[in-house]
């Protein structure tokens, strides 16, 4: 890996990962004193602050620019990722859709951090390289993590989630696209996904609904089909 590669602002990378890291260990180690009835959405929202802030400081003191904006490359495709998948559990059970809310949410705070500015700032490294460090620094920042056959596939998740995610990033620039794509995880890992043949079901309408939002070329396919439909006339 080429740490002297132009254009890379390793301060900035420095700082963003400390406040990232110290922001959840003093979460993780002094949230039990709060007393709040939103306790477990305050604390999971908490630790995702870290990354966020990290990346809001490092931009603004070393002049750097986000990578992602909220909406990316189109302002009306990013809202329909977000409400697909809300709409559906709505329909379902409103106190899921509630919890989806709150997964989107702290998803968002992260993906600041990882996809908005550190996957930027590492635009000049090749990307298996890049995907390697942000998933090893995103490994470290959880802390509480084992260095054992279950540490191991987690880093794995990990690498596939900065090289998945990461190409969403860069096909789309859309946070709430990548804070979806990295909902799908965390709503699952939470324990609301079962095998059940229902609950795969939606998981893929919501996947394959994303990916048809995004990667279909809509403009050129509504020229095509007018100039059939005028070609017919």
């Amino acid at each position: 890996m080429n740490t002297k590669t132009p254009g890379i602002k390793w301060k900035a990378i420095a700082l963003f990962y400390v406040i990232a890291v110290l922001i959840r260990a003093i979460v993780l180690r002094y949230w039990d004193f709060v007393a709040s009835p939103f306790i477990g959405w305050l604390r999971v929202w908490a630790q995702g602050i870290g990354p966020c802030l990290g990346a809001l400081v490092a931009v603004l003191i070393f002049k750097r620019k986000l990578y992602c904006t909220l909406t990316g490359k189109s302002v009306i495709k990013s809202v329909f990722t977000f409400a697909i998948p809300l709409v559906i559990c709505f329909l379902l059970d409103r106190n899921l859709s509630l919890i989806l809310m709150g997964t989107l949410i702290y998803s968002l705070l992260e993906e600041v951090g990882w996809r908005g500015y550190l996957q930027g700032e590492l635009m000049d490294m090749n990307r298996v390289s890049s995907n390697f460090l942000i998933a090893t620094m995103w490994f470290f920042w959880h802390i509480a993590i084992r260095f054992d056959i279950g540490g191991l596939i987690f880093f794995g998740v990990l690498l596939l989630g900065a090289w998945g995610i990461g190409n969403i990033a860069r096909d789309t620039r859309s946070l709430t696209a990548c804070a979806c794509f990295h909902t799908l995880f965390n709503f699952s890992n939470q324990g609301y996904f079962s095998f059940s043949p229902d609950i795969i079901a939606i998981y893929v309408v919501v996947f394959v609904s994303w990916l048809v939002i995004w990667y279909i070329p809509w403009k050129e396919t509504v020229l095509r089909l007018t100039r059939l439909n005028n070609k017919h006339s």
